[in-house]
């Protein structure tokens, strides 16, 4: 009797097992067949739902201008110019960053269409490669521009350095960045 009861309860424990395994995959399966975006836009570049909030968001900004402060010894005024400084970089970007995304998309459909125009693919390269460089030129403005209203003594600038160099290219946040 009391093997029965263990053969039941080891039974009930891989059923109910199962069971959560094919909820949890159901519920990925029903949101991966969700359109992003929530309203009517779809597909690869349609914004994707954010689990953190616009009050998440400035939270975390407020965490990264914090530690900037911190390690780098800035003033309360240098500290809220790096703040404004990245917001701008922010708003500025998201057009931009959407249309790369959709010239990318565009760009792989003729690369995969064997019957596609050569100067359509030409054409789609160089809507690429325009926008790339205009992201670069917003990335080198920011920076130029942090580097100038921030104006950090020579202590300071010289801690930028150092970060800047544990970044890995990655920016801000990234290895050794100011978000560890």
């Amino acid at each position: 009797m009391a093997g029965t009861m263990k053969v039941a309860r080891r039974v009930g424990r891989a059923a109910a097992a199962a069971l959560l395994a094919a909820a949890v995959g159901g519920i990925a399966v029903a949101q991966a067949q969700q359109p992003r975006g929530g309203t009517g836009s779809t597909g690869p570049c349609a914004p994707r739902p954010s689990f953190l909030t616009p009050e998440d968001r400035e939270a975390i900004e407020r965490v990264y201008v914090n530690r900037a402060k911190e390690r780098l010894g800035l003033t309360d005024q240098q500290a809220e110019e790096v703040r404004a400084a990245l917001k701008a970089r922010r708003d500025q970007v998201q057009a931009d960053r959407q249309a790369l995304c959709l010239a990318q998309v565009d760009l792989r459909r003729l690369l995969g269409d064997r019957s596609s125009d050569p100067a359509a693919v030409k054409a789609a390269g160089e809507r690429v490669n325009a926008l790339q460089a205009k992201l670069m030129g917003q990335r080198l403005d920011a920076f130029l521009a942090l580097r100038s209203k921030v104006n950090l003594n020579a202590d300071q600038w010289a801690k930028f350095q150092e970060l800047q160099s544990g970044f890995g290219g990655r920016g801000p946040g990234g290895f050794g960045g100011f978000a560890q």
